[in-house]
């Protein structure tokens, strides 16, 4: 398939039922592509004017080419290959790449490549659309950028509202006074060690949460010294919200101090924590061993009169909408199980344009320009 308007001579004439469908894409702003797969390397056999605008090629330089004379030295050679077999199991694939226009210049295509099936059900061609998306990135990298130094300032600022609440602490009696400015310290540590983590953190928008909650029990035993009690990890690796991370953090946080102070109060035990899934719900739970709930309450709810901390965590639950359980454990002890709300399935996948790719962009955009790698992975 070629231009409905190229000259006769070196390329055949496209079948009369193609010529409206490459007249309609030869008008389309949007870049567009056709290649053919029955040819040798499933070159381009026909390019908008729009494609040729946004590389920089001319016509001739780019029918009959595979479309990975675009990537360069710093292509990811997975995305590279994602493509290679999306194209060989005839099927859709979208994806963000980094490509190069003619002068050297890198751009982050957003590229969509879909087949087109003849009547015998087999793949005639391959229609492949691409948007420039580098300035888009440029922003969300910027934004990025301002985030981390937003949680980089906060975790600052909590760390000196720490600093004097502990100050404030050294100077108050043994009692009840101090206790509570005790978990006050430990509450302002635990939102210190989340916004540590963010600030680390590619991405700003979701957290990987199992890191959080390992920081969180590590600290709380270190503070605690005890060293008898031992403790199981089993934590998925879970990416929450950023929204949602500071609550969890906070009911991880009053769960297993109340496990330490209430299920262990003289004696050893273990203490297990878990991030998981049930379903398409992310579950939370906390487990110990000590002598369990008291007969008195009911089944799937926590203690009546028990400490503030208990309500933090009912308030927070509530906050995120979540599901709140107390039930015995066996053979014995608590376990609270905290299963947060299903998010919509646009949510839960991973994005496809995030911030790492922002950052690979501003460092591609630094390179020489005339560096391309022969080890390009080939579709």
């Amino acid at each position: 398939m070629t231009r409905p308007d190229a000259p006769d001579g070196g390329q055949p004439t496209p079948e009369p039922a193609a010529l409206p469908f490459a007249a309609a894409m030869q008008a389309a702003r949007l870049p567009m592509t056709i290649t053919d797969p029955h040819r040798l390397d499933n070159p381009i056999v026909f390019a908008n004017d729009a494609f040729l605008r946004l590389t920089g090629y001319a016509r001739s330089e780019v029918e009959g080419r595979n479309c990975r004379f675009l990537q360069g030295a710093d292509t990811d050679p997975d995305a590279a290959a994602r493509i290679g077999h999306a194209l060989r199991a005839g099927r859709d694939i979208g994806l963000d790449i980094l490509n190069y226009r003619k002068d050297g210049t890198p751009f982050w295509n957003a590229l969509a490549i879909s087949p087109v099936f003849g009547g015998a059900g087999s793949v005639q061609y391959f229609v492949a659309t691409q948007t420039d998306i580098t300035e888009r990135l440029h922003d969300l990298q910027a934004r990025t950028t301002l985030l981390h130094e937003v949680d980089h300032r906060v975790k600052n600022t909590l760390q000196m509202i720490a600093a004097l609440v502990a100050t404030q602490m050294s100077g108050v009696p043994a009692g009840a006074a101090r206790e509570t400015l005790a978990a006050t310290l430990r509450r302002i540590e635990t939102l210190g060690t989340l916004h540590r983590r963010l600030h680390q953190s590619d991405d700003v928008a979701q957290v990987a949460i199992a890191d959080v909650v390992a920081d969180i029990v590590a600290d709380l035993l270190g503070a605690a010294g005890r060293p008898d009690v031992a403790v199981t990890l089993d934590l998925a690796p879970l990416r929450l919200p950023a929204e949602a991370a500071a609550p969890v953090a906070l009911i991880v946080n009053e769960l297993v101090t109340n496990a330490l102070k209430h299920a262990f109060p003289a004696r050893p035990g273990r203490l297990t924590v878990r991030l998981g899934r049930d379903g398409d719900r992310e579950i939370v739970e906390v487990a110990d061993d000590g002598p369990g709930m008291p007969a008195t309450a009911p089944e799937g709810t926590a203690p009546e009169g028990t400490a503030f901390g208990t309500t933090i965590v009912r308030m927070l639950a509530r906050q995120l909408r979540a599901g709140l359980d107390w039930v015995p454990a066996a053979p014995r002890g608590t376990r609270v199980i905290l299963s947060l709300p299903a998010r919509r399935p646009e949510e839960a996948a991973a994005r496809t344009t995030d911030q790492r790719a922002g950052q690979a962009a501003l460092q591609a955009a630094g390179k020489p320009s005339d560096t391309r790698s022969a080890a390009a992975a080939t579709p």
